[in-house]
C-alpha cells in the first residue's frame, strides 16, 4: 500500500512539476520577447513622443545608450553600467542593478524551464492528450485581463504598484537632474512593452485553447463514432 502511495505520490509531483515549468516557461518567454522587442519599440517611442527635445543628442547616439543600457541589464559579464552620454547616479545605478536582476532572473527561468515545458508538451501530443490544456489556457488568458483592465485605468498607478511590488527602495523614483536618462524613457515606452508582454503571454494563451479544443473536438468524433 505504502508503496502505491509513493508511486502515485510521485506522479502527481512530477505532474504538478511539469505544469510548473510550463507556466513559467510561458511568462518568462512573453517576458524576454518583450525584451527583445524593445529594441524596436524604443526607436519608435523616442521618435513619436519626441523625447530629444528634452536632452541634446542625435538619434543615432540615442539609440547607442539604449543599447549600451540593455547590454548591461541583461548580459551577466558587463558589472558596471556606463552609458557615454548620461551621467548615473548612484541611486540610479542602484535601480538598474535590481533590474538586472530581474531580466537575467527572466532568462534563467527561460531557459531552465524550456526543456521540461517543451517535453511535457511533446509528451502530451504523443499521447494526444492536449485537450489537458485547456482548463490552464483558459486561465491563464483570463487573469491577465483582469489585471490589463485595471492597467488601463490608471496607467501610472499601476506603474508605481509594479515597482513598489518588485522593488525593495525607491530608487526608481529618478531625479532628472542626476539621471537624465529617465527624460529620454517616457512613460509610453513602458506602457507599450508592457502591452507588449500581454499580448504576447495571451498568444501563448490562445494558441493552447485552440490546441486544446481541436484535441476534445477529435476525442468527441472518436466517440461518437
Amino acid at each position: 500500500i505504502f508503496g502505491r502511495m509513493g508511486s502515485l505520490l510521485k506522479a502527481e509531483l512530477k505532474n504538478g512539476t511539469n505544469w510548473l515549468a510550463t507556466i513559467l516557461f510561458c511568462i518568462s518567454l512573453a517576458v524576454v520577447l518583450t525584451l527583445l522587442g524593445s529594441y524596436l519599440l524604443f526607436p519608435i517611442d523616442a521618435a513619436i513622443y519626441q523625447v530629444r527635445q528634452y536632452w541634446p543628442i542625435s538619434a543615432g547616439a540615442l539609440y547607442h545608450n539604449f543599447l549600451q543600457l540593455m547590454a548591461y541589464l541583461q548580459l551577466p559579464w558587463i558589472g558596471h553600467l556606463q552609458l557615454t552620454d548620461f551621467p548615473v547616479s548612484q541611486s540610479g545605478a542602484q535601480h538598474f542593478a535590481d533590474v538586472k536582476q530581474l531580466f537575467i532572473l527572466a532568462w534563467i527561468i527561460l531557459l531552465v524551464s524550456a526543456p521540461f515545458a517543451v517535453r511535457f508538451l511533446r509528451q502530451i501530443k504523443k499521447q494526444g492528450q492536449e485537450y489537458r490544456l485547456l482548463r490552464p489556457a483558459q486561465i491563464g488568458f483570463l487573469l491577465p485581463l483582469i489585471l490589463a483592465g485595471l492597467a488601463s485605468l490608471n496607467f501610472n498607478q499601476f506603474f508605481v504598484t509594479f515597482h513598489e511590488l518588485f522593488f525593495r527602495n525607491q530608487d526608481w523614483l529618478f531625479d532628472p537632474t542626476q539621471d537624465p536618462i529617465i527624460l529620454v524613457l517616457p512613460e509610453e515606452f513602458f506602457m507599450h512593452c508592457f502591452i507588449l508582454a500581454f499580448v504576447l503571454f495571451e498568444l501563448l494563451m490562445i494558441n493552447g485553447w485552440l490546441v486544446a479544443h481541436r484535441s476534445l473536438k477529435k476525442l468527441r468524433a472518436t466517440h461518437y463514432k
